[in-house]
């Protein structure tokens, strides 16, 4: 049985300076899964299949990096019965919606089911949205995933699988929700070859800072936090589950064997909470003789990060870690259901940093019912972080993501009404565009003034990093050069670069004839 799955061309709004496309891990854990069940799998990742091409999307003002569909749609075998695609992300929703219609027309046959935190936030709206989508799977996929196939390989119906969302006959049809995955160890891991993770290693692609060939990993699912602007307990749930350290080191050394990597990426969403297992798991790569660069990218807590945690995470390589405090302000935390001490973040950032470890805040700006004072603080907080040491400090605007408890309260209010507008006002919100956005949750403070705010926090706390530690200049220009990055602003300086005629035919090759170095990529 010939199986699609499909991640179409990320998307994002014209001129953005920053986004950069990343593997496809829940797709390739989907593709094992097919294996597993006999299925031929063709993935279609067209961001990672085109990483330096961007289009214009003229219909919705943005702009898309990779295949174009028409690229995509000779690439699906003609006899495919089921067609999975991923929608994690609200603001592409409109060119995604656009995409599965023209996908069904062409393949009438095929069942076409979705995924990801967007279709499990919305499933009505998109089925009714949506005419091309026959399925939309909730949550995890993997179970989900295989009994389909098995399914569809009987020709029985599939109206009865677990933890699926459908139409029938104008109705809304929603199955008994599926029990977590607890043992998330028997869970294949992903599946590579289906999706070619070369690009991406090649060209030093990174979700945080680069260490050259990076690969993307998970040790744990779940989050047991209540952050009332998350949309992840959607798709995992509250609670929390690590994988067995064995399982992880053995998918590590493979990934040497196989593919030669240099570095590790956790897309864990919060990696540490149980001491025990990180301590654990440093010892183990001590021990495994694994000298690997490494990072978790993905806004983590501090309760968990004490002295005697960081000298480990530091001697086991840990180069980049992300701390999310989200907000200065002890009103605004309170708001979000942040139930963190500054205080206490602060002591473990200074710990991290004098173990030698790179450190990024992650800071919001624009919550509802927030106050200025509350903007200033928060804006106090990062210029604050970036005297302590912090090297990435940006600020991002609110995202009144679909599911989250924020959004739930705006939609009641009448604050936000789900159409075109509001999915693609979502992306002016990117976090990586420099410009205006397109609207301000806050009743009391404007789009323009939180870009004010944004920018004059960024360019200040930026520059005196750069100002009050001159030896991250040289730093930094040397990193476009080679084949590592010690910060976000690093990556994506390089990334640019790479995607620059100029500096590939002109730049890069003068310095690499005079200025040889090694490890050099960009």
């Amino acid at each position: 049985m010939h199986i699609a799955l499909i991640r179409f061309a990320l998307v994002a709004p014209v001129g953005d300076v920053g986004s950069e496309s990343t593997p496809p891990i829940g797709l390739a854990y989907l593709s094992a899964v097919a294996k597993k069940n006999g299925a031929s799998v063709v993935g279609i990742d067209a961001s990672g299949m085109e990483l330096n091409r961007s289009f214009k999307i003229s219909k919705y003002n943005l702009q898309g990096n990779g295949l174009s569909l028409n690229e995509i749609m000779p690439l699906i075998h003609p006899d495919t019965k089921l067609i999975g695609i991923t929608s994690m992300f609200s603001h592409e929703w409109p060119y995604v919606r656009d995409c599965i219609n023209e996908t069904k027309k062409r393949f009438p046959n095929a069942k076409i089911i979705i995924g990801g935190e967007h279709a499990t936030a919305l499933p009505e709206y998109n089925l009714r949205d949506c005419e091309g989508i026959d399925y939309i799977s909730l949550g995890e996929g993997e179970e989900t995933w295989s009994e389909i196939i098995t399914k569809v390989k009987n020709d029985e119906s599939i109206n009865d699988v677990l933890g699926l969302a459908y139409l029938e006959d104008g109705l809304f049809k929603k199955t008994n929700p599926r029990d977590r995955i607890k043992h998330i160890d028997e869970i294949p891991w992903p599946d590579w070859d289906t999706f070619k993770i070369e690009p991406y290693l090649d060209n030093a692609v990174s979700f945080g800072p680069g260490s050259g060939r990076n690969m993307p990993i998970m040790a744990s699912r779940g989050c047991p936090y209540e952050c009332t602007f998350c949309s992840n307990p959607l798709m995992y749930g509250r609670r929390y589950y690590l994988r067995q350290i064995d399982d992880v080191v053995d998918q590590i050394k493979y990934y040497i064997k196989r593919y030669k990597i240099t570095g590790l990426q956790f897309y864990d969403l919060t990696a540490i909470i149980r001491k025990d297992w990180v301590l654990e798991f440093c010892e183990r790569l001590e021990k495994e003789g694994i000298s690997l660069d490494w990072s978790l990218p993905s806004g983590t807590r501090s309760e968990a990060l004490d002295l005697e945690v960081l000298k480990a995470l530091s001697k086991a390589k840990l180069k980049y870690l992300v701390y999310a405090p989200e907000s200065g302000s002890a009103e605004s935390l309170k708001l979000i259901k942040k139930k963190i001490k500054l205080s206490s973040m602060e002591q473990s950032i200074k710990f991290a940093i004098s173990q030698g470890i790179s450190i990024r805040t992650n800071l919001i700006i624009g919550f509802p019912n927030e106050k200025r004072l509350d903007l200033y603080r928060t804006l106090y907080q990062q210029i604050k972080f970036s005297v302590m040491g912090v090297e990435d400090v940006p600020t991002y605007y609110f995202n009144a993501y679909p599911g989250t408890e924020l959004f739930n309260m705006l939609v009641k209010e009448g604050k936000i009404v789900v159409n075109d507008d509001y999915f693609l006002s979502l992306a002016s919100l990117s976090h990586y565009n420099l410009f205006p956005t397109n609207i301000s949750y806050n009743e009391s403070i404007g789009r323009y003034e939180l870009y004010v705010y944004r920018m004059s926090g960024m360019i200040i706390s930026y520059a005196l990093s750069y100002i009050l530690r001159p030896g991250r200049i040289i730093r930094t220009i040397k990193s476009l050069f080679s084949a590592s990055s010690s910060t976000v602003v690093e990556q994506r300086l390089k990334d640019l670069l790479r995607k620059s005629i100029f500096f590939q035919k002109y730049v890069k090759p003068f310095v690499n004839r005079y200025l040889p170095q090694k490890n050099k990529s960009s």
